[in-house]
């Protein structure tokens, strides 16, 4: 935790105990927002069949999804300059759960695009960096440990996920879950307001406002009215030039580019895209594949509950390793994508049930793993100060990522008519991570 403040001789810290909402405001949010996603296959199977839709058409819908979320996170970077992160968030939610409502209409999987893609991702993308920001400055010595927990709570909920979607559909049909799911969207609101942030006073700052409040001398009133009409044209011209210039700079400023000279960052940036691309998507076809492997619907939902399971014993476990001994988080990250590689490749190979159960429970500690550090190898890596923009910049190389291989790793499905190569399309996503890292590790030893 941060800040400890005395009073009376006694020393604590106000935000401790605030900062254990903001775990619980961060994990309402998650689930709220996304816990369908991981079900996509699940809820959408029969309405593809009924509808003659394709698969690209959901890939396409996750690509641009992705590329909102770097949109929301800029939207929320520009909007943080002037008002408050909060107040960003609740932006963000309305816009989210409006997606959320309007994809019960829907008529094929097309629209998906636009009402999952475009006005859910703008949404999320605008709640997630208020989530992490508020969370790092509640947390900075115990942060792996809070998170993994975090993350943990919400693979407990995720567990039953696909179980209530199997149910509801059953028992509503499809458009009457569209909507319960559009309900529980709601839930971001109260997940928003527990996001209270707390700012240092800038003193000089405050001085600079009383004076501008206490407005010009008499002196410097005179002097303004005895301005002649030319320099009051040249004061125009200096203003127009200034806006221009002030104009520019909110725009670099907003994508916060000077980040972008740390070849570290981009390096981790590129890596991270590429592995979070490929586990969205395996995630999202997984069913898919598994009823292509001959599974009832009961044996495809109770592989999503194992993976949903393990998910969760891997972030308590990983709390719990982290509480004994440091971990170097990307390292982390690296190891877990290099076996999440070997474990995609045996789950192609293998048919039977069980086996397919225990592997689908190995990559989902590996897949805990990944979401655990995922936000913090960034975090660890730039200032707190700087963290939102380059968060945003993260996700907007990952959006970029899944706009551009989305349709194609759809295009591969629905070309040999077969996920398998598609599948290994994905796993092939873990490759420049693999390789860059070690290669930057490689340059800066030398």
């Amino acid at each position: 935790m941060n800040t400890e403040i005395s009073n009376g001789g006694t020393k604590y810290t106000e935000i401790d105990k605030w900062g254990y909402v903001v775990c619980f405001g961060t994990v309402i949010i998650f689930i709220a927002g996304i816990g369908h996603v991981n079900s996509f296959g699940l809820l959408y199977k029969d309405f593809i069949v009924e509808t003659n839709s394709s698969a690209k058409s959901l890939t396409t819908a996750h690509g641009v999804f992705s590329i909102m979320l770097a949109i929301g996170g800029l939207t929320l970077n520009v909007i943080t300059k002037r008002y408050s992160l909060r107040l960003g968030g609740f932006v963000g939610a309305v816009i989210m759960s409006t997606g959320s409502f309007v994809t019960v209409f829907i008529s094929s999987t097309n629209q998906l695009p636009f009402t999952f893609g475009v006005l859910q991702g703008v949404g999320f993308g605008m709640i997630v960096p208020v989530c992490y920001s508020t969370f790092n400055q509640y947390f900075v010595r115990k942060r792996t440990q809070v998170m993994s927990l975090i993350k943990a709570a919400q693979g407990v909920i995720l567990i039953f996920y696909p179980q209530l979607l199997k149910e509801l559909l059953s028992c509503y049909g499809f458009r009457s879950t569209l909507l319960l799911i559009s309900g529980i969207s709601l839930h971001t609101f109260p997940g928003v307001f527990a996001m209270k942030f707390f700012r240092k006073t800038n003193k000089n700052r405050t001085a600079n406002i009383v004076s501008l409040e206490n407005g010009p001398t008499d002196r410097e009133t005179v002097d303004l009215l005895n301005k002649n009409t030319k320099q009051s044209e040249i004061n125009v011209t200096v203003k127009e030039t200034m806006s221009l210039t002030m104009f520019g700079h909110d725009i670099l400023e907003m994508l916060n580019v000077k980040i972008l000279k740390d070849p570290v960052f981009c390096n981790i940036c590129i890596g991270q895209s590429f592995v979070n691309f490929s586990d969205i998507i395996f995630f999202v076809f997984q069913p898919m594949l598994l009823y292509q492997y001959g599974l009832s619907t009961n044996q495809v939902a109770a592989c999503i509950s194992i993976s949903a399971g393990a998910d969760v014993a891997g972030r308590f476990g990983l709390a719990f390793i982290s509480s004994i001994v440091p971990i170097n988080i990307r390292s982390l990250f690296y190891v877990a994508t290099a076996f999440t590689l070997v474990a995609r490749i045996v789950i192609l190979q293998v048919r039977h049930f069980v086996w397919l159960a225990v592997i689908t429970s190995v990559l989902g500690v590996l897949r805990a793993w990944l979401h655990v550090a995922s936000p913090l190898v960034i975090s660890q890596h730039v200032t707190h100060e700087a963290f939102t923009g380059a968060y945003a910049l993260f996700m907007l190389s990952t959006g970029l990522v899944n706009i551009i291989f989305s349709p194609i790793i759809g295009l591969i499905r629905d070309v040999y008519q077969d996920y398998i190569p598609a599948f290994y399309a994905l796993s092939a996503c873990c490759l420049p991570c693999l390789c860059l890292w070690p290669a930057e590790y490689y340059i800066l030893k030398k």
